[in-house]
């Protein structure tokens, strides 16, 4: 039997979701702008949160590969405290107005 003993609980600093952005996803895409959208998304998305929801409740991260891989998409997927154990994904082409899609993602 294998016993971790090294494990320390921390706080994240943030404490309702996390939104994942697949870094992986833009590589696909032939132009500049668009093989750097997950980093606008994910910079857009965090100015949104910053406006629109109380301090610390959001992280919004680049990721790996999220396997799932939507063709002339980018994934998202969400983690929400207030939905345990489901993980809301969707594909977002690379020009999404984060208002659109922070509505649709985040404010339920």
């Amino acid at each position: 039997m294998n016993k971790v003993t090294n494990l320390e609980n921390v706080n994240s600093g943030w404490t309702e979701r996390v939104v994942m952005i697949c870094s992986r996803c833009g590589e696909q895409f032939n132009s500049t702008i668009d093989k750097n959208s997950p980093e606008k998304i994910k910079t857009d998305l965090k100015i949104w949160a910053k406006a629109n929801l109380p301090q610390g409740t959001t992280r919004v991260i680049t990721t790996s590969c999220l396997n799932i891989c939507p063709e002339n998409k980018i994934a998202i997927t969400i983690c929400d405290k207030s939905r345990p154990l489901v993980f809301d994904s969707v594909a977002v082409g690379p020009d999404i107005e984060v208002s659109d899609l922070a509505q649709s993602l985040i404010v339920r």
